[in-house]
């Protein structure tokens, strides 16, 4: 599902974001998620740690709480 531009402004997260997400919630590693998505690890890294930047989360688990809280997922 596409976002509207105005959620971009707001910090939403994007089509590749919020699967990535939800993959990982799902219980893959960031190569399993990097495949199934057709990204490096490297990238996957990058996703989250921007991911993290935007909802002032110190970890992983707290950025799919904060992100669920929000409606992202």
């Amino acid at each position: 599902m596409p976002i509207d531009p105005a959620d971009t402004r707001k910090g939403a997260l994007h089509v590749t974001e919020r699967e990535l997400l939800r993959l990982l919630a799902g219980g893959l590693t960031d190569d399993g998620a990097g495949q199934r998505l057709g990204i490096s690890s490297r990238t996957v890294s990058r996703h989250m740690a921007s991911i993290m930047e935007r909802l002032g989360a110190t970890s992983r688990f707290e950025a799919g709480l904060k992100a669920a809280q929000r409606g992202w997922l």
